[in-house]
């Protein structure tokens, strides 16, 4: 389904043992007014059985707010995220080679802009 922007921040927080206990991917829970700070968000066209599993299989402990985007060619985007703003945690190498690979995957952007567009929220 491709991608959209986000009017939420990105940002990492909480300490995961699955990414060296370094910090994971979160979206504010606030509307971002500068568009400069609005997020890449992956769009992937699943039921809503599939998308409460998702949130269940990520912790619904860490990813308790669903986040409502919009809709795109008719189909509704929702998303999850946790408000853990007071719990900031800078992201491991290997989770940030996750997203880059995500975002190159994504947008086509080339490794400069994926760089700048990572940098700004770190």
């Amino acid at each position: 389904m491709g991608w959209i922007y986000a009017p939420y921040r990105l940002y990492f927080a909480k300490c995961s043992p699955l990414w060296e206990n370094k910090g994971v991917a979160f979206l504010s829970g606030k509307k971002e007014k500068n568009h400069e700070y609005y997020s890449v968000i992956r769009l992937w066209k699943i039921t809503e059985e599939q998308f409460y599993e998702i949130q269940k299989q990520e912790g619904k402990c860490w990813y308790n707010l669903i986040l409502e985007l919009g809709e795109k060619d008719g189909v509704k985007i929702k998303t999850i995220t946790g408000c853990w703003i007071d719990e900031i945690q800078a992201p491991s190498e290997e989770y940030l080679k996750v997203i880059e690979k995500g975002l190159k995957e994504t947008t086509n952007w080339d490794d400069e802009r994926i760089r700048a567009y990572l940098k700004k929220f770190m």
